[in-house]
């Protein structure tokens, strides 16, 4: 963490950016996309400001992964669920840039294993923390349609509660 902020510290943080972060908001990084765009990441979540506002605030639980594409200079960013964000940013992330997310997101992983389902389906079961601290199983139990599925997923939840001494929220 220390690491991070050093490395922060000799570049500074655009006006525009400034203005639209709150006392909780702990910047890590940000990515110039256009003269007035920009991607943020801090500690709780991952924001595209324009136009000096939160145009989008993604907490680090919605986010599934990052990828850089230097061969068309394109940042995607691909979700748990939802369309991905695709930015083709004025220059390239720094090497750093790509590594503050991968961090992040590492940290609102608690816990992923494959499952699988009495349907014979194959998934990666996640519980992820979000930016108060609760935890949630990603995907969802609702997404899926088989009920001997859903039972399976929820005896599954249950047992991870005990062993780990945690709460899900279920709540889709």
């Amino acid at each position: 963490m220390i690491n991070i902020v050093q490395r922060l510290k000799g570049r500074k943080v655009p006006d525009a950016v400034k203005g639209v972060l709150t006392s909780s908001d702990r910047i890590f990084d940000f990515l110039k996309v256009t003269e007035d765009r920009f991607l943020v990441v801090t500690m709780q979540a991952l924001m595209d400001v324009e136009s000096a506002q939160v145009k989008s605030r993604f907490g680090w639980d919605e986010v599934s992964h990052a990828r850089w594409d230097s061969e068309v200079g394109t940042l995607r960013i691909v979700f748990h669920q939802g369309e991905d964000l695709v930015l083709t940013p004025l220059e390239a992330p720094k090497h750093n840039f790509m590594d503050i997310i991968r961090e992040a997101l590492s940290e609102a992983q608690v816990f992923a294993t494959p499952l699988e389902l009495p349907s014979g389906q194959r998934v990666s079961a996640q519980i992820l923390r979000d930016d108060n601290r609760n935890l949630r199983l990603h995907p969802p139990i609702s997404s899926f349609e088989n009920p001997d599925d859903q039972q399976y997923l929820r005896s599954v939840v249950r047992e991870w509660e005990q062993k780990l001494g945690i709460v899900l929220d279920l709540e889709d």
